[in-house]
């Protein structure tokens, strides 16, 4: 037998190994845990015979596997006083001691009951609920009678069940490793748990509990790219599902069929997998001699969309696969007598640069007997056709299959949202895509994790770091990731906002494609309809795929009504109703996908509208593109964006604010027209993407000292921004004395730090790939004016693509800025520029324009198209923009003078920058306000 073959032969037995790995702390879900490691303990821990009590079925169910000639039962497994007295226990044991090494043992750090806290890896708090112990019992542990039969069920019940419960708990509620969740520290054993004993399996030999160690499995692709090279939204959604089934399927062979791994990191780009310590892993084989890379390889090209065989993925990207070089034991198996740490370098497997080329083989065959021929547009890979409605379309028949599915979806089960540009773009027919990124580099390196600290530091000598723990790595972007899910979540709920769409019958059967979209001309403008054919006896009809408040005001609607989503969509039937039923006019129904050449005939000459229905149900004016750990993209209403943006900021401010100097993020907006192609909007998104984020000095002008936080005034080239850093934890009494530190300038001089009168630790600080000498960090409260903080800076850009070409100015230079000199602004500029706005708005629209006119024009006339900054330092030219806002005309009641001096300042400052003509360009010109 074949080496993969005996890890298939005990399926059922890894696989319950790797539930008990998650179960092994159970206990630590209940209230009596939470009530006995309170500061005001009380009562017991719950016994460890009271699982057998309730479930005495699970008395008789065995973990057996060839490292040992005993078995053990479930219940006498996660009896963790019992791990000594075999191998399987011991095993057991050796895997939560290598997962210990996130558990560092604080000082002090108690908290009350009730009203634990439990914590995010940035140090923000939730309450965790009550009743748990009620909850933990209700767990699907019968799952667990039965699971040799059924085992695969079982464990897919266990771990969704898990998955809800574990997250709202800690494995421990001292502060600060309150931030280690019991899912999280369960999962981590239970995969070291499976892969320990599966590597003992497939090499024949069973290391000792010291020697055990383990190894990371990339699987890599360019998912980037691959998703975000369409042309059409449908193209985009279809892919990001393919490649979704590929690296399920991946998973389900590496965690389930031969259960070797389980996967801990997932993203736009691939998964990592923790794996055995076997070098040559990738080149183990089956019983018919196809190795494991084969193996991977060929159920990543079945992936496929909604598990059609014919739409597979087929040979359009092959993975890159990858297996750690050196293998980790994690926690020294001596500590705490020795302090012989190992870490896998996962950073090294997220930050490579994934080429994904496709099988040439597999593309080839597409390619037989075709003398010439187009290629696809979507795949860029098989030629188009050969249906002649793929070829109209200009796409290969898979690619179109691909597409027509997700449009029927959208048309009949998922009407709740929606897929089309059209009706997602605001009454002005504009949209934006948000683009947003964490950068995480130095955290998933783990440099960064040196600033958390252990143990608060009463002296330098009594301090210690969080340490970079595998798991530890994997709750930050496990954090970053639930933060982008919320955002996406809350925003459709935001943008349901009560549009509606009609369906248009006809009088006769029209030779259209199912569910494919087309222009009915109305009016002066094209109403975008989809085809959805006659099903189960109901009648075919047209269903809108546009903004009807877009299409009301093409239609002479006043504003009354076209902002009004219901009172829209009457206008518009009405107006049909009135125009083709009333008067039986000849609808002209094109193809949006036709070439000019062909005249774009009408496709229902002779077909008649026979009726005008309203479509009575809501969705979300919103697409979700992509909610990874770093990447967070999606499509909005251009009148809806800065909302969107502003919650995005505070909700960051909120959740990230005791790091945000550590934690850069980087949001973006591109603006278009709704019928601009998407390649070119999702291109300019990228470019936003590109940028890289720059170590800065601030100089900190002001600190105002609250109990619950301090406020930072921060300066840097004449740029000033501010700061609210809170200094409470969850409960709001506890003093954060772990998380809220900067990195303090010292230029060598440790006196600076005056680490005796104030927490000062000294400790690396991290600066593009390499390490600095030692900085000194220093907590927020202890900061003082007059000194120098190194911050990585987050900031905000937006472009309106007036034409396509436009996105090919979205660059960033070694300095993190473009060729706009205003451009990127801070992040914290959104409160500001919003302000200004708003004292802006005071004057009239023409006003408005005068004065930014005079400034800009001044400014190129003195300067030169290019002035290289020399406008912003010149004291001439600051006290001309002075002299023109304060020589605008400003209204009765509200003179230049009553702005108050902070703003009247910053409003020169504005000017001077050339902000206050990118604020009227986004007010005004973009969102048309």
């Amino acid at each position: 037998m074949n080496q993969l073959d005996v890890l298939a032969q005990h399926r059922e037995m890894l696989l319950l190994a790797e539930v008990i790995g998650w179960l092994h702390d159970y206990r630590k879900c209940s209230d009596e845990q939470l009530k006995v490691q309170a500061s005001n303990s009380q009562g017991s821990a719950l016994p460890r015979n009271e699982l057998a009590n309730r479930y005495s079925q699970l008395t008789g169910v065995n973990l057996q596997l060839p490292v040992q000639t005993g078995a053990r039962t479930i219940t006498n497994l996660l009896n963790d006083k019992t791990w000594t007295n075999d191998l399987l226990g011991q095993f057991l044991c050796r895997c939560h001691n290598t997962a210990h090494f996130d558990k560092q043992e604080p000082v002090g750090g108690e908290q009350a009951y009730p009203g634990t806290q439990i914590s995010s890896p940035f140090g923000f708090e939730r309450t965790i609920p009550t009743n748990l112990t009620n909850q933990m019992w209700a767990l699907p542990w019968a799952s667990l009678a039965n699971y040799s039969q059924n085992s695969q069920t079982a464990r897919q019940t266990m771990l969704s069940a898990l998955d809800k419960l574990f997250t709202q708990v800690g494995a421990d509620t001292r502060r600060p490793i309150n931030e280690v969740d019991l899912w999280s520290w369960g999962l981590l054993v239970g995969a070291l748990y499976k892969a320990a004993l599966a590597g003992a399996l497939l090499t024949g030999s069973i290391p000792a509990c010291k020697d055990l160690r383990w190894r990371l499995l990339g699987v890599r692709v360019n998912g980037f790219d691959y998703m975000l090279n369409v042309d059409r939204i449908p193209d985009l959604l279809a892919k990001q599902e393919l490649l979704t089934d590929c690296l399920n399927r991946v998973r389900d062979v590496l965690e389930v069929t031969y259960p070797v791994g389980s996967e801990v990191y997932r993203d736009e780009n691939g998964s990592v997998f923790v794996v055995p310590d076997v070098s040559n892993l990738l080149a183990i084989t089956d019983n018919s001699g196809q190795s494991l890379r084969s193996i991977i390889e060929q159920a990543f090209a079945q992936g496929t969309v909604k598990s059609k065989c014919d739409l597979q993925l087929g040979g359009e990207m092959i993975p890159h696969l990858e297996l750690e070089q050196r293998p980790w034991w994690g926690q020294d198996p001596n500590w705490p007598d020795s302090s012989n740490d190992e870490l896998p370098d996962i950073s090294s497997l997220l930050n490579q640069m994934i080429v994904s080329p496709a099988n040439a083989a597999d593309i080839g065959r597409y390619w037989e007997n075709k003398e010439a021929a187009d290629i696809c547009t979507v795949c860029g890979l098989r030629p188009q056709g050969p249906s002649s409605k793929a070829a109209e379309r200009n796409v290969c028949d898979i690619c179109e299959a691909r597409r027509a599915d997700r449009s029927q979806r959208w048309a009949t089960s998922e009407t709740d949202r929606t897929i089309w540009i059209d009706e997602v773009a605001d009454t002005n027919g504009r949209f934006a895509l948000i683009v947003g990124q964490f950068d995480l580099t130095h955290w998933l390196d783990g440099s960064l994790l040196q600033s958390l600290l252990l143990i608060a530091p009463h002296d330098p000598q009594n301090t210690t770091s969080k340490t970079p723990s595998f798991s530890r790595l994997r709750r930050i972007w496990e954090t970053t990731r639930r933060f982008w899910h919320e955002v996406q979540d809350a925003t459709l709920q935001a943008l349901s906002n009560g549009r509606r769409r009609l369906k248009i019958y006809l009088d006769a059967q029209p030779n259209l494609g199912p569910f494919h979209v087309y222009d009915l001309v109305v009016g002066p403008t094209d109403l975008s309809v989809v085809w959805v054919p006659p099903q189960g006896g109901a009648a075919g009809y047209l269903l809108t795929a546009d903004n009807l408040g877009y299409i009301a005001r093409q239609l002479g609607a006043e504003s009354s009504i076209y902002t009004n989503p219901a009172a829209a969509a009457i206008f518009v039937e009405e107006y049909l109703c009135e125009q083709f039923v009333k008067n039986a006019c000849q609808p002209i129904l094109r193809n949006p996908d036709a070439s000019l050449s062909l005249g774009r005939a009408n496709l229902v000459s002779g077909v008649k509208i026979k009726e005008i229905a309203y479509q009575d149900n809501a969705y979300a004016t919103a697409i979700p593109i992509l909610a990874e750990p770093r990447s967070f993209l999606m499509l909005v209403p251009a009148d809806k964006s800065l909302k969107v943006l502003k919650q995005i900021k505070a909700k960051y401010e909120c959740e990230m604010g005791k790091v945000r100097d550590r934690l850069p993020l980087h949001l973006g907006c591109v603006f278009a027209a709704r019928r601009t192609p998407i390649r070119a909007v999702l291109d300019a998104g990228r470019a936003m993407l590109d940028q890289k984020t720059r170590l800065q000095a601030w100089q900190i002008t002001s600190v105002k000292r609250q109990p619950a936080h301090v406020a930072l005034q921060l300066e840097r080239s004449g740029y000033s921004i501010q700061w609210q850093i809170p200094l409470k934890m969850g409960d709001g009494t506890t003093d954060d004395l772990w998380y809220p530190y900067f990195f303090l300038e010292t230029n060598g001089d440790d006196s600076k730090a005056d680490a005796s009168n104030r927490r000062a630790v000294k400790i690396s600080m991290p600066h593009g790939n390499i390490q600095k000498v030692k900085e000194w960090i220093v907590h927020a409260k202890d900061l003082r004016v007059g000194e120098t903080i190194y911050r990585w800076s987050s900031t905000f850009d937006f472009e309106f693509l007036d034409t396509t070409a436009r996105r090919f100015e979205i660059s960033y230079d070694a300095h993190g800025r473009r060729p706009r000199r205003t451009r990127p602004f801070y992040l914290e500029d959104l409160d500001r520029l919003e302000e200004l706005w708003r004292y802006m708005t005071r004057l009239t629209k023409t006003q408005r324009h005068q004065v930014i006119r005079t400034i800009e024009a001044t400014r190129e006339a003195w300067y030169g198209p290019d002035d290289n900054g020399q406008s912003t330092t010149d004291k001439v030219f600051e006290q001309f923009v002075a002299d023109t806002l304060a020589g605008a005309a400003w209204p009765k009641g509200q003179p230049w003078c009553s702005i108050d001096e902070e703003w009247r300042k910053k409003l020169i400052q504005a000017g001077v920058r050339g902000e206050l003509a990118d604020v009227a360009e986004l007010h005004m010109e973009i969102l048309k306000e």
